[in-house]
């Protein structure tokens, strides 16, 4: 079993580099092939991917050899097949209604499908605030949600009250919308509203913790830029 099932598009990248060149040269490839072949500018940004793939126990290293590195079973479960990219929209709040709800989107993760079973129209956001702490989701997670309108009470939520994106879990009492938190040591109320002052963005499939992408953020930056310092 893959004791972390997630993984960056840069590491995604970078594990099926290796498996197809391990296929077609019947050797791993060395860290100066790795960053020609992934057009990396330097050796510390491929040695950063593979320290990540190795912590995730998708390949460990024999640091005495120049080809160093040795595929694990987990890395037979990364095909092109077997993930799939999300978008990332925006974030959502799990506290109070503070965080703008946005469609667009230039970040992607790259998750197992079986996360989401045979859903299709699949996002992520991430979650701000700890009001849905009790529920698991922390602020700084990803929370993968099914697009859809279509939910049933107790089901977990994105949702959307005038122009604000929430998490929260979801009920309806004849036309009333109520939105629950989920911490009971932090005195959070649920929020109330008429169904048509709310829409419904999706239904949370699965949460995926913020913390796995610390190392990756620092170093992977989307379109080829850098924040500015």
């Amino acid at each position: 079993m893959i004791g972390n099932q997630l993984l960056t598009p840069a590491q995604s990248e970078t594990l099926l580099y290796i498996k197809q060149y391990v296929k077609k040269n019947a050797q791993p490839p060395t860290m100066t092939e790795l960053r020609t072949g992934l057009k990396l500018r330097s050796l510390r940004s491929v040695m950063q991917r593979i320290e990540a793939l190795e912590r995730k126990a998708f390949l460990k290293r024999n640091k005495f050899q120049h080809r160093s590195i040795m595929l694990l079973e987990n890395a037979d479960y990364l095909s092109d097949s077997g993930f799939i990219e999300v978008p990332v929209i925006a974030s959502a709040g799990c506290d109070a209604m503070d965080v703008y709800a946005q469609d667009e989107f230039g970040e992607f993760i790259t998750i197992d499908k079986k996360l989401v079973g045979d859903k299709s129209n699949i996002a992520a956001i991430r979650a701000v605030g700890d009001s849905m702490e009790d529920a698991g989701i922390r602020s700084g997670d990803y929370v993968v949600v099914e697009v859809t309108e279509s939910v049933t009470g107790g089901d977990r939520v994105v949702a959307i009250v005038g122009n604000m994106a929430v998490i929260k879990r979801y009920s309806n009492q004849d036309g009333i919308v109520v939105l629950h938190p989920e911490n009971k040591d932090a005195g959070y109320n649920p929020i109330v509203v008429r169904q048509e002052d709310s829409r419904i963005f999706g239904k949370v499939l699965s949460i995926i913790p913020g913390r796995e992408w610390v190392d990756d953020i620092k170093i992977e930056y989307y379109d080829g830029f850098a924040p500015t310092r």
